[in-house]
């Protein structure tokens, strides 16, 4: 079960409860649960105000009830989950005492009788905002609760035992460092589209130890496929879905990746909440509207996604001559790919419009080049991806620090040219500017 909560919100709110080093402080974070209960996405941010402690010393509290009963009010009128959270002044490591397991025992399961679960708390230790979590179910008893820390970075907490020494990644581990492997094993990420680049991003996840991936195409494999889609052969046209030479691949790898295929597009609900439950998701699709899905989706529940694209243009001789790609970033605090202008509003309502439709309007010269095949070789798949894979470890793993990270990058094969692109969010933008509007703020009550 993970928590996930927005730096933006977060970081602020922590700040504010440890900045008294003389005595506890406590605070409430209230949460909706998506993705099918799998995550807890957090909405409210609750320091308690000064009035509410009955007993506040630097190893003790105890809130009033009265006050604490106001302030869960928004979590039984809405049905989110509580998470209490609180400091322990002048400790380093954020640890839960006696006394918070006694207090826990009482305070969880009346929070149980009053709405569904589950609930939990968050500790803080001294100075820092590096927290520890547990959840209560309805079941009773504490069980440990990972964090996502969503922002400039992807903040993972806990990752993986350090102890898992495979040997496979010792040189991976030298360059990443145990914590960056550890973060990797850890990460669940979401691939929608196995085609060209998402083939190759999927055999690079997969070589580097990525714990949890998940496959979402309702494709099958076609002789057109075979140049370009790793593992595939022959025997796999026509009959074996995309999905399923992933997870093969991955499978005979043998390097303790668990995979998920799921054998439909992206649009229903199995696949959007495969979706919601990620840490990351890599956008590999080549039509607008499974882009333009997760493009909101990346920012309703605070997700970042990184959208892989391409497009080529041919003379009358059959030689390419021009050739571009991209890879952009996009989630909570980094414009959406509408600022960018990467999603095309004519091209969603073509996709819209049933075949009949289509064919229709394409015989009346309304639509054109919708369903033409587009150019793709693995070599330019490969530099694509493999640039979407590092933007994915300076994410998680922080390898080259968090400032100055490009929100996109411009490939143009035929110059063999890179650029780093940034520009500011549209402030009118209805997806990203809007989801940052709507954010959970991090000092107001919601009493």
């Amino acid at each position: 079960m993970i928590l996930r909560l927005l730096q933006s919100a977060w970081q602020p709110f922590a700040n504010q409860l440890c900045a008294r080093r003389d005595v506890e402080s406590a605070g409430l974070v209230l949460a909706e649960r998506i993705a099918g209960g799998a995550v807890l996405q957090a909405r409210h941010l609750v320091p308690v105000p000064d009035e509410a402690y009955l007993v506040r010393r630097v190893d003790q509290l105890r809130l009033d009830p009265v006050a604490l009963n106001r302030l869960v009010r928004p979590a039984r009128d809405t049905g989110l989950s509580i998470f209490t959270v609180h400091t322990h002044p002048g400790t380093i490591t954020p640890w839960f005492s006696h006394a918070d397991d006694v207090g826990d025992a009482r305070l969880m399961p009346a929070f149980h009788a009053q709405m569904p679960g589950p609930h939990g708390s968050i500790v803080l230790a001294g100075e820092s905002t590096e927290p520890a979590a547990r959840a209560w179910t309805d079941e009773g008893g504490p069980r440990g609760m990972a964090l996502r820390i969503v922002g400039d970075v992807l903040r993972v907490i806990p990752a993986a035992p350090e102890g898992m020494n495979e040997d496979w990644f010792d040189r991976q581990r030298l360059a990443l460092g145990p914590e960056g492997q550890a973060i990797l094993r850890d990460l669940h990420v979401v691939i929608v589209g196995l085609g060209g680049t998402g083939s190759v991003v999927l055999v690079q996840l997969a070589h580097l130890g990525v714990g949890r991936i998940t496959l979402i195409d309702g494709d099958r494999v076609e002789s057109t496929n075979l140049s370009r889609i790793i593992g595939a052969t022959r025997h796999d046209v026509g009959v074996a879905y995309k999905v399923d030479v992933a997870a093969r691949y991955v499978g005979a790898l043998g390097l303790g990746t668990v995979v998920t295929a799921i054998r439909r597009p992206l649009g229903d609900l199995e696949t959007v909440q495969a979706a919601e439950a990620a840490d990351l998701v890599f956008s590999c699709v080549d039509t607008q509207t499974p882009r333009a899905l997760l493009n909101r989706l990346s920012y309703w529940r605070a997700v970042p996604v990184i959208d892989l694209g391409s497009a080529f243009r041919v003379d009358h001789s059959g030689r390419i001559d021009a050739g571009a790609g991209r890879v952009v970033l996009i989630g909570p605090g980094r414009p959406c790919l509408a600022c960018w202008g990467h999603l095309d509003p004519a091209r969603l309502r073509t996709e819209a419009l049933s075949d009949e439709e289509r064919a229709s309007l394409a015989r009346e010269g309304y639509v054109r080049g919708a369903d033409l095949a587009q150019p793709s070789v693995v070599a330019f798949n490969t530099q694509i991806a493999g640039a979407a894979v590092v933007e994915m470890l300076r994410l998680v793993t922080q390898f080259a620090g968090a400032d100055d990270a490009p929100q996109r990058l411009a490939f143009d094969f035929l110059t063999g040219t890179t650029r780093r692109n940034v520009i500011a969010r549209n402030a009118q933008c209805t997806i990203c500017a809007e989801a940052a509007r709507d954010a959970p703020g991090p000092t107001g009550s919601t009493a």
